[in-house]
């Protein structure tokens, strides 16, 4: 005994809807994402969350990196454009010192990028460690700070270098923002 014509027909016909409708995201979705702006203006002087504990005021002019940019609860990253220079806050979670924690983000900038330390681990405002390394043809900043040895935070500024002297200002003072929320 085989199955009947009329329960093979609807088998295929749902069958097939369902194969439509994956089609349909599949195609959709990654279209819809395009469709959607990149870059997202910010609230100067408004304080923007990195993670549910931590937040930075972005620098004036700022726009989000809505691609790059990965609120968390305990891990966030949070990336900002100020004309030609990107701007990065990361927060992880670890138990470092001030130091350590800078040693690691030279590391990680020279080891997954390829930047090379100019001037390394002097202090900054808001008790942060900042120094500056070189990225190809590109500028960078960096400053580390570290909230109650539980959260570090890794902020970065690269762009081209007149670019990067000009907003450096804004940049610092945007870094110095950086606080626990309330």
């Amino acid at each position: 005994m085989g199955v009947p014509r009329v329960g093979l027909r609807r088998n295929t016909l749902g069958s097939l809807g369902i194969l439509a409708v994956i089609a349909a995201i599949a195609a959709g979705l990654p279209a819809l994402d395009r469709a959607l702006p990149r870059e997202r203006t910010v609230r100067s002087g408004t304080a923007y969350p990195v993670t549910d504990a931590i937040t930075v005021v972005p620098p004036p002019g700022a726009r989000l990196d809505a691609g790059q940019t990965r609120p968390g609860r305990d891990v966030g990253q949070a990336v900002f454009l100020v004309g030609r220079v990107r701007f990065a806050i990361l927060v992880s979670p670890d138990r470092l010192t001030p130091e350590a924690a800078a040693a690691r983000l030279r590391t990680r900038l020279r080891d997954g990028l390829g930047a090379s330390a100019i001037e390394a681990g002097a202090p900054g405002a808001a008790g942060a460690l900042t120094g500056r390394f070189r990225l190809g043809t590109d500028g960078g900043w960096y400053a580390v700070r570290v909230f109650d040895e539980r959260a570090v935070v890794d902020a970065t500024a690269s762009g081209p270098p007149a670019d990067l002297a000009d907003l450096l200002p804004a940049i610092q003072a945007s870094a110095a923002s950086i606080a626990r929320a309330t």
